[in-house]
């Protein structure tokens, strides 16, 4: 299908996280598809200055019409974490506009027990260090990485999080708003694709099982890499991905 007539391709992170932190992702994603929207969740990085709503719903209506103000019909979503909930969100609520979802490392309340949707050592050192903001994003790298260069990426990474602070009280109200939501139980949409990583220190691997068996959707597993998927194994996702995006295939 020629790229033109692809429905755009919607890129959400998750918590604590800005659409900076894709890197080089969609780049990766470049002989598939190019119109990507890249929408800011409230209170991180480019709208730091900004709150953050406390449920999901109020994040999903935020995103949505930041992609809006874009393109008017229905969007292929990629998502991860936090992002993944806010996709399930938009397609639960309005199913026509989301064409296909692409979801990986997530979680529901009312699907996974909540020490198993944030392990409790990576949840205690996100909110021991979310007043400190080089800490905290050292923290965050320390348990959603395992195979990405992270020495690299450590001080670009910094840098943009000192030019664009987050504020400790939005940290909080994302991680209550993902530690509440409960999702749909069946399948909203038809095209969807889950991913998982066997060796996420922060989110079991089985949340994301869960939910692709219970809405009996596809689940591809990385073995070795870690929460933040598209940085631990960016190449992997993005075959998977990519030739998914032609719907009529």
């Amino acid at each position: 299908m020629p790229e033109t007539l692809l429905p755009p391709v919607v890129m959400l992170r998750g918590l604590i996280r800005s659409n900076f932190h894709w890197g080089d992702f969609p780049e990766r994603l470049a002989p598939w598809c190019t119109n990507i929207i890249q929408p800011e969740i409230p209170g991180n990085g480019f709208r730091c200055d900004e709150k953050t709503p406390t449920s999901i719903h109020a994040l999903m209506e935020d995103v949505r019409q930041q992609v809006h103000s874009q393109h008017s019909g229905a969007v292929i979503i990629i998502a991860v974490s936090m992002g993944a909930m806010i996709a399930m969100e938009w397609a639960r609520c309005y199913p026509a506009e989301i064409a296909a979802m692409h979801l990986m490392n997530t979680s529901l309340a009312n699907m996974s027990l909540p020490w198993q949707r944030m392990q409790a050592p990576a949840l205690l050192a996100l909110i021991t260090q979310v007043t400190n903001r080089d800490q905290l994003e050292s923290a965050i790298m320390r348990w959603t990485m395992n195979l990405a260069d992270r020495k690299t990426l450590e001080e670009r990474w910094l840098t943009f999080n000192r030019e664009h602070p987050l504020n400790w009280k939005n940290g909080i109200a994302q991680i209550w708003a993902a530690s509440r939501y409960r999702g749909p139980l069946t399948a909203p949409i038809r095209q969807v694709w889950f991913y998982n990583a066997n060796k996420d220190r922060l989110v079991k691997a089985a949340c994301t099982a869960r939910i692709a068996k219970k809405w009996h959707k596809p689940l591809d597993t990385h073995p070795s890499a870690g929460h933040d998927l598209p940085m631990d194994a960016g190449d992997w996702l993005a075959n998977l991905i990519g030739p998914r995006l032609n719907l009529s295939a």
